[in-house]
């Protein structure tokens, strides 16, 4: 197996940062060479780093980790990320000109320009998509590619990806702080990455939405004509469905999530209203029927907040003819496709547990039987940069001392191995100087420079540490 040509992603989740190094052959599948995933809830809250220090630790792991499972360095890793606050603006630019010109890839860049410096101060530009060029002075030529025409006036319409500078800030520092190079220095959107495996060319043409219902959040994305329309990450996943049975049975986290496991959405034409369920502590018991209340009430909550983002998009089920795609972490959950039909009655609706659009080569057999590496898979498929970054046993013959520094480092440890002798040494004599003190002048004389001595030995231990 060649190990020199590889692609390395880590993509952020709420539940679990995962990484992956793969490569995509000849005959368009892909070879999972490495992979690994750490759980991250204590310090990643609905996609944004609440602790710099665990993340980077993380981060840092996972890294030693992969590299471990490759015998060689990883330069660089493609990140992913779908946090909260990452959603779509468009925004319209347009250039005026003295004369017809020929529209040039430098003009397509300087209108691109001016697109990023009308962006909201707070909010960063992972990605910009134009939608569509107009021409002319009345803006009645339309077209996706205008390089090679000729116009007085260009004008544009981009839909910018944009998230909070100050999240994006804390997700680069600790990818610097874990001296992990950022591929192609930008962050990829997991949404994206994700749909582009899901959905096909034609679906996407066509029309369709796009649901990815994560532990903390869910992403909602609307394609149409090949592109990316709207996008929005909404602060809610399967996770709070936990929390809701957490609290309202008071009972702990994993028992709850044990609870939505089990019994899943409900259908409430099969509901026995005298079934119980019985919790673990104090012998306590529920109905069944509370707990498909519960589950019921904050799926409808997410439900309608997708329904109102298709809604936002300007598209409907007449235009999204390919209908609804849900996949994610969420839509393992028993049931799901029940709750999405009775909000989406008209709707082709498909609930996706994982690709079947990729050939995914791996000597675990059980690898990604949850879909948790279907980013990272995606991030593999669709990027080609090199993320090779050299052999190991290399580094360490580069890395090892010359004979002028090896010797100097002798040197120096032997002076220090010397100091400490003579500190012990003089140590020594203090404590014998002080016996005969204590003799001559009493006990408390003796303890007075006993407290000298004690505090010599103190520092010179300090030191030394």
């Amino acid at each position: 197996m060649n190990n020199n040509n590889f692609i390395a992603a880590i993509v952020l989740g709420s539940s679990k940062i995962t990484g992956i190094v793969g490569s995509k052959e000849i005959d368009g599948s892909i070879r999972v060479k490495a992979h690994v995933a750490h759980p991250s809830s204590d310090f990643i809250g609905k996609g944004r780093i609440l602790n710099v220090e665990k993340m980077t630790t993380c981060l840092t792991s996972i890294k030693a980790r992969l590299e471990e499972q490759m015998s060689c360095r990883i330069k660089s890793f493609y990140v992913s990320i779908g946090c909260m606050g990452l959603r779509s603006i468009a925004n319209d630019v347009a250039i005026q000109l003295s004369t017809s010109e020929l529209v040039t890839d430098e003009l397509l860049a300087s209108i691109g320009v001016r697109n990023k410096e009308g962006k909201p101060s707070d909010r960063d530009i992972l990605e910009a998509i134009p939608l569509e060029y107009r021409l002319g002075a009345n803006g009645t030529q339309v077209t996706q590619d205008p390089k090679g025409m000729m116009t007085d006036r260009l004008q544009a319409k981009f839909l910018n990806l944009v998230c909070n500078s100050n999240a994006i800030a804390t997700i680069t520092a600790c990818f610097r702080k874990a001296n992990i190079e950022i591929a192609e220095g930008k962050l990829c959107i997991s949404a994206e990455q994700l749909a582009s495996i899901i959905t096909n060319e034609q679906e996407r043409t066509s029309g369709c939405a796009f649901v990815d219902m994560g532990s903390e959040t869910t992403t909602v994305a609307i394609y149409k004509g090949k592109v990316l329309r709207h996008l929005c990450v909404i602060p809610l996943g399967s996770a709070s469905i936990t929390r809701d049975i957490a609290n309202v049975f008071n009972v702990e986290v994993d028992e709850a999530e044990n609870f939505k496991r089990t019994y899943g959405y409900p259908d409430f034409e099969e509901i026995d209203d005298k079934e119980e369920i019985h919790l673990r502590d104090g012998g306590r018991v529920k109905k069944l029927a509370e707990l498909a209340e519960i589950i019921d009430a904050r799926m409808e909550e997410i439900i309608q907040n997708v329904k109102r983002q298709i809604e936002l998009s300007g598209y409907t089920h007449d235009n999204l003819v390919n209908g609804i795609f849900v996949c994610g972490g969420g839509a393992q959950m028993r049931g799901i496709n029940r709750a999405f039909q009775a909000h989406f009655k008209d709707w082709n609706l498909r609930i996706v547990k994982n690709t079947t659009r990729l050939n995914v080569n791996a000597s675990d057999s059980t690898f990604n039987e949850t879909g948790i590496y279907n980013i990272g898979l995606a991030i593999i498929d669709n990027f080609e940069t090199n993320c090779f970054g050299g052999d190991l046993l290399n580094d360490l013959f580069e890395n090892e001392p010359s004979a002028e520094e090896t010797a100097e480092q002798e040197r120096l440890a032997a002076e220090k191995a010397e100091q400490e002798r003579i500190a012990v040494e003089e140590a020594e004599k203090a404590r014998l100087e002080a016996e005969k003190a204590e003799k001559k002048k009493g006990p408390s004389a003796f303890s007075s420079f006993l407290k000298k001595v004690k505090k010599f030995g103190a520092d010179l231990v300090s030191e030394n540490d």
